[in-house]
């Protein structure tokens, strides 16, 4: 027996339904001024089932998944999760990110993270810019980070299980 369309918009948005759009997800977003399309409207399509006008948009790419939105939500609906889905539903059918810059630095953070469970800010830098096909974008911010201590050389230590967590829960 096959699921119906409700049922798996009810799988993949859990609980948009609740979403009584007050809001206060798009005032706790510190992007909401580079978005095309407020968080909360993204929400209610994706609720009715519009996900195809949110897969145009430049929000989905621009979500930094920084969980503010979250936070502020009173009825506790993951936005940035909802984000990623529709993110990944547009990859699969084929969409092209409307942000592509955005998208390269969502690819290369992601892919770090899957990496040791941790950033390592160095390599972040020198692989976004290679991507970018500008080495040298940012090189002057990199002594100012030395300086503070806020960029290293040696990659953090991978989280101890991380690994195994992470093909378990895929």
């Amino acid at each position: 027996m096959g699921i119906t369309e409700l049922e798996k918009r009810k799988i993949l948005y859990k609980d948009t339904l609740l979403c009584y759009q007050c809001a206060k997800c798009s005032s706790g977003c510190p992007l909401v001024e580079e978005m095309d399309m407020y968080p909360h409207v993204v929400i209610h399509l994706a609720s009715l089932g519009l996900e195809r006008s949110v897969m145009n948009s430049e929000t989905i790419w621009i979500c930094a998944s920084c969980y503010a939105c979250a936070v502020k939500c009173p009825n506790d609906i993951e936005i940035p999760n909802i984000m990623n889905r529709l993110k990944q539903m547009a990859l699969d059918e084929g969409f092209e990110p409307k942000r592509k810059d955005v998208y390269k630095f969502h690819k290369v953070f992601t892919d770090d993270i899957l990496r040791r469970g941790k950033v390592h800010e160095l390599r972040i830098m020198i692989e976004y810019n290679l991507r970018l096909g500008k080495l040298l974008k940012n090189a002057t911010l990199a002594p100012k980070m030395l300086f503070k201590n806020k960029l290293h050389f040696i990659p953090p230590k991978a989280v101890k299980g991380f690994r195994k967590w992470v093909k378990k829960t895929s």
